[in-house]
């Protein structure tokens, strides 16, 4: 996980690169800070900078990357994968993708290797061979890139200041590219979609940053074309009792195993997660030579709902022997000074749910309360950068809320002492409402139009995420010096619930808290998490009550006038 920025302008003009924008790079990677300026050719100057999260390879890799061609990657990613590659785990996956960048001659073979790549990512690689300049993000947009162009001048960055208005997201359509034109000129920015993503392209063209669209295509790591709008018939359990009902749908055979191949793909993509790392928390992975240490170098966004607490069991169940776990739950202050919020409540009845079947593992609950005047304090002072360049309502409650939940700084529930999480690695839910009809609108949907229309609103739900919120979680949670990873956006995890009958993901039949997500539902009940499985979906804002704090009559669309 990096902080990543490059401008390219004339080699006549000077590049503008504020200290205050140096400051939120140097955050997300604090193991190691490299700015260069440099000439490039047909008479362009370039300025890098790159910050480093070291968390694949034996020993960190430090950027902006150049190689003996003198082309220069920045990378801001993980390689959990790679099409046709061998991998060294004692290399990173910096140095990986370097190698092969370095014998694409063609825009054909950049986008064979990028579409090779499984995991997140955001890229900008300097062709020196043939005077290019390469950037894009992943196609669920799980890291943030942010783009300022002039008629002179083309900016990237992982994240900016507010007063930097001029920026705007790097959309997740494909890989893009830009010729250098002589005398310090810029040539056409051209997109290259994603296979599935070409009509989405074409309507949603950003004025800040024009570009033509070309007709080659990458291919996308999800497979649309195999997306199973159908249902499957269930033989419906009269009883209204949700155990009951998930027992009785358990015992069907061909349910029952497809709830234990979902299991198995959730349970891998976790454990890619937790494994592709040094194993150390922040404290200890500047020791050497320590290879090993029994803190928490995972954590878990926790708010006892149905997602996070799948997550923390089978993240409980995979982490090496002596290692603990955090779960982290925050909750803002309600009128009458306690804390006890909607989702403390559910944290603390999943984790009482959560431990007794994992008595070989630490496990804690850290309990993050903020007040007021903290939030407005850290949301003046700093988070308001990170939002941006998003503004509304929605933004800034979901991002506060992430924000101070991933500081992990509150008190062990069990011991209460003070503790402030020394994780590195952060499990996080996002992705999988818009997957399994999660959210009131999908009910509404079905409502109207039946799963025709539940149907074309999930494809489209996949097919817009990364124009929602994972560039924004993305700033928010890497601002801790801590990477952010969604296991239910595993491109193996999306794939087997596309192709999965529509009913088994969601049946709306069933009341809220049953119906929504019934396949992870079964999954979290038949791993034993009998309580957790009912709950209904509650989001971040309502559930810590942040939404609650200040202007009640907001809408989350609304521009956030904050003081």
């Amino acid at each position: 996980m990096c902080g990543i920025f490059l401008c390219l302008c004339p080699s006549h003009t000077s590049p503008s690169f504020t200290p205050s924008c140096q400051d939120l790079l140097s955050r997300r990677g604090p193991d190691n800070l490299a700015i260069t300026t440099r000439p490039a050719s047909m008479d362009h100057m370039v300025t890098a900078c790159s910050s480093v999260l070291w968390l694949q390879g034996d020993s960190i890799t430090c950027q902006p990357l150049v190689d003996s061609l003198n082309n220069m990657l920045l990378w801001n990613g993980d390689i959990f994968n790679m099409t046709g590659v061998s991998r060294n785990p004692s290399e990173s996956d910096t140095s990986l993708l370097s190698r092969h960048l370095a014998s694409c001659e063609t825009p054909d073979q950049m986008l064979d290797c990028m579409a090779s790549i499984s995991g997140p990512w955001a890229m900008v690689y300097m062709q020196e061979t043939t005077n290019t300049l390469w950037f894009g993000r992943d196609f669920f947009g799980r890291q943030s890139l942010l783009v300022s162009t002039t008629s002179e001048t083309l900016t990237l960055s992982s994240c900016v200041t507010s007063d930097m208005t001029n920026f705007t997201e790097v959309p997740a359509f494909g890989l893009f590219s830009c010729l250098l034109a002589p005398n310090g000129q810029l040539g056409q920015v051209t997109l290259y979609p994603w296979d599935c993503m070409k009509d989405q392209a074409e309507s949603s063209n950003i004025n800040t940053m024009q570009y033509t669209i070309s007709s080659l295509t990458i291919r996308c790591p999800v497979r649309l074309d195999q997306f199973n709008p159908s249902t499957q018939s269930i033989s419906h359990e009269p009883s209204s009792d949700s155990d009951n009902l998930f027992q009785y749908l358990l015992s069907q055979s061909s349910i029952s195993s497809m709830v234990d191949k979902f299991t198995d793909l959730l349970r891998a993509a976790v454990k890619t997660r937790i494994t592709n790392q040094p194993g150390l928390c922040k404290n200890c992975v500047n020791i050497k030579p320590l290879t090993t240490c029994s803190h928490s170098s995972v954590a878990v966004l926790f708010s006892g709902g149905l997602d996070s607490c799948v997550l923390a069991h089978l993240a409980a169940e995979l982490l090496p022997a002596g290692q603990s776990l955090q779960l982290l739950n925050v909750a803002f202050q309600k009128a009458g000074g306690g804390f006890d919020v909607p989702d403390r409540l559910t944290g603390i009845q999943a984790f009482k749910e959560l431990v007794p079947l994992h008595t070989g593992r630490l496990i804690s609950l850290v309990t993050v309360d903020i007040s007021l005047p903290e939030l407005k304090s850290f949301r003046s002072s700093h988070i308001q950068h990170l939002l941006h360049p998003l503004h509304t309502v929605l933004d800034d409650s979901i991002g506060c809320a992430i924000w101070f939940a991933a500081r992990g700084k509150g008190v062990d529930m069990v011991t209460g002492e003070e503790v402030q999480t020394p994780a590195r690695v952060l499990l996080l839910g996002m992705g999988i409402d818009e997957q399994m009809g999660g959210y009131s609108r999908h009910r509404t949907r079905f409502v109207r139009e039946g799963h025709e229309g539940l149907a074309d609103e999930l494809k489209m739900e996949l097919l817009r995420i990364s124009e929602r919120n994972l560039g924004r979680d993305n700033r928010i949670v890497s601002d801790h010096g801590v990477a952010p990873r969604f296991p239910f956006l595993d491109e193996n995890v999306v794939n087997f619930l596309l192709a999965a009958p529509m009913s088994i993901k969601c049946d709306f039949s069933y009341d809220r808290g049953v119906g929504e997500k019934l396949l992870l539902r079964l999954v979290a009940h038949k791993l034993g998490l009998k309580l957790t499985a009912r709950e209904p979906k509650r989001a971040v804002q309502f559930g810590s009550r942040i939404a609650k704090m200040e202007k009640k009559n907001e809408k989350g669309g609304q521009v956030a006038v904050r003081e």
